[in-house]
């Protein structure tokens, strides 16, 4: 499975995701999520944006919002993409 190159803090991955919301609604589509993946230079970026909305969007709106949503995503980011929460 491809990782990000370097390891990325919690603190700037969440920064990556707030300005990734290009509507400033507070949640992410698969459109804003991927395109916030693929700066990172993830591999399959688009599939992950796609996997992230159907296993994180828990009431179905279309988009991750909310801190339950954010945090499992925040979560699943740390323990397969390399991401470093502390």
């Amino acid at each position: 499975m491809p990782m990000i190159h370097k390891p990325m803090g919690l603190d700037e991955f969440k920064q990556l995701l707030r300005g990734a919301d290009a509507n400033k609604d507070g949640g992410l589509s698969q459109a804003e999520l991927w395109k916030a993946l693929k700066v990172t230079g993830i591999g399959f970026a688009w599939f992950r944006a796609w996997l992230s909305l159907r296993k994180f969007d828990l009431n179905r709106n279309g988009v991750i919002d909310g801190d339950r949503e954010q945090e499992k995503l925040l979560r699943y980011a740390e323990q397969n993409w390399n991401i470093i929460v502390k």
